[in-house]
């Protein structure tokens, strides 16, 4: 059989053919699924709606009228009222009927004489008498929501210089309820003999009344040292008080370690004498011996200065003299002076 391919049948040149090419066969065609590519539009269908509406048809306040009808009395006929609309209740109607009530309830009671101010409970004095401060208040007669108790507070303490702290509580309907706590004097300064004013512990002054349990007597030629940055209030320029402006508490007077000072010199001085403050020499006393002796006004090395002056005490009786002043303001500086 000859090898030249024309001489081939056609079924041997096909499957010489597939010897030396490889099958190239194409796909199957598959039916295509409608189904899956109708829900994807479906999915992406956006509806939009039309504000025109044809005619006959109803709306929602339309379907929401209720229907009513009256019987005539005759068998088969009644009598067709026009249509009333159908009102849905919700909770925005009773939010405001809540606040409505309110503020009608607000009117009444700043205007309601039951709500007024009649009674003013004053609790925590002793030496300031309650009339007075009710009477500073003049709260009574007044709405009592229009009492503003730190506005109330403020008063008091501007107005009274011996009251500490003060609070005060709206119980309703008409009373005002005030806890006032006062200071307590630790130092009564004299000036010539005469009772000037007393000072707390913080170094506060206030004026004398009442009675106080055992302060300190200071029998000075001046008033005492003022606290830094104190400013007189007599000698400022008082200003008109507004409705808007809030009065002002008592201010620091005097110095708190000058305060210290006195305590420390009473409870090592001689307990028979009485405690002294010269403008130039500060705190002393009145030596058993006669002669008076300063520390200054602050208590920086008093125990030094103590024992300092108990060996110039021992000189100078040794020496027999009698000194009219001495002098321990400056521990390393300490004098004497004679008479003349």
């Amino acid at each position: 059989m000859s090898n030249n391919p024309r001489n081939l049948s056609r079924a041997d040149q096909v499957r010489a053919r597939r010897k030396i090419e490889k099958v190239q066969r194409k796909p199957i065609p598959r039916p295509v699924d409608h189904s899956s590519r109708d829900a994807y539009n479906a999915s992406r269908v956006v509806s939009r709606h039309n504000t025109y509406r044809p005619a006959g048809t109803y709306t929602s306040s339309n379907r929401q009228r209720r229907q009513v009808y009256l019987p005539t009395g005759t068998p088969g006929s009644e009598v067709r009222l026009p249509t009333l609309p159908r009102i849905n209740f919700s909770w925005r109607w009773v939010s405001a009927a809540i606040a409505l009530g309110m503020v009608v309830l607000l009117y009444m009671m700043l205007n309601s004489n039951n709500y007024a101010v009649n009674t003013v409970n004053l609790t925590g004095g002793i030496r300031v008498p309650s009339d007075e401060v009710k009477a500073t208040l003049n709260v009574t007669g007044d709405s009592i929501i229009r009492v503003k108790p730190a506005q109330v507070e403020a008063q008091i303490l501007a107005t009274f210089p011996d009251i500490k702290s003060a609070s005060v509580e709206v119980t309703m309907p008409d009373t005002l309820n005030v806890v006032i706590e006062e200071r307590i004097p630790a130092i009564l300064w004299l000036e010539n003999d005469q009772e000037l004013f007393w000072i707390d512990q913080d170094g506060y002054t206030f004026s004398v009344r009442g009675e106080a349990n055992l302060p300190i007597r200071v029998y000075a030629n001046t008033t005492p040292p003022l606290a830094l940055g104190y400013v007189d209030p007599k000698s400022t320029v008082v200003e008109e008080p507004t409705d808007q402006s809030e009065p002002k508490a008592a201010t620091l007077s005097i110095d708190p370690a000058f305060v210290q000072a006195i305590q420390k010199l009473n409870s090592v001085k001689p307990a028979e004498t009485a405690m002294l403050y010269d403008s130039k020499n500060g705190l002393g006393w009145t030596d058993t011996h006669g002669w008076q002796v300063y520390f200054g006004t602050r208590t920086d090395d008093i125990d030094m200065k103590l024992l300092e002056y108990s060996h110039i005490v021992d000189a100078i009786l040794d020496r027999n003299l009698q000194p009219v002043l001495i002098s321990m303001e400056f521990l390393h500086a300490p004098y004497y002076r004679l008479e003349h």
